[in-house]
């Protein structure tokens, strides 16, 4: 077993496994705007937040589990150069539909002339300390491999 694979795999399964509480996170604030925007009977923010919701639960955080469950047996996994490319760009397009998402709770905030809840913040500053420089690294390296 190659160890620069299973050091790439430990790296991809470190940051999926905080992707993907941050996913979980996400998901649970949409949800929390969703309900406000409904008692206060603004249909338009409710559907674009439910659409939000929805591909965070059942696109984002089921391929997040699945890099988890995979890269939590890569010792058992045959050198997959393959494998490691579709995980990091997987893992990388995610983090930057979280990015977009914490963009998005900002202007509407802004727009509501508001500030962000200390909640979106506490997303946003967990996201920029998540170490995205490594899944790119990975991401390059594989694709020089092929």
């Amino acid at each position: 077993m190659n160890n620069n694979f299973l050091a790439m795999e430990k790296t991809i399964h470190d940051f999926a496994q905080e992707l993907y509480f941050r996913n979980e996170a996400a998901t649970d604030l949409v949800e929390k705007d969703e309900q406000k925007d409904l008692l206060h009977f603004d249909r338009s923010g409710f559907e674009e937040l439910q659409e939000i919701a929805g591909i965070l639960k059942d696109f984002c955080q089921p391929q997040v589990r699945a890099i988890l469950e995979v890269s939590e047996d890569a010792n058992k996994t045959d050198l997959d150069q393959k494998l490691l490319k579709n995980q990091s760009h997987q893992l990388l397009q995610n983090y930057a539909n979280l990015e977009k998402l914490v963009a998005y709770a900002e202007k509407q905030a802004e727009q509501k002339n508001k500030k962000l809840s200390k909640q979106w913040v506490e997303l946003k500053e967990n996201l920029a300390k998540m170490n995205i420089n490594q899944i790119e690294d990975i991401e390059k390296t594989t694709k020089s491999m092929s």
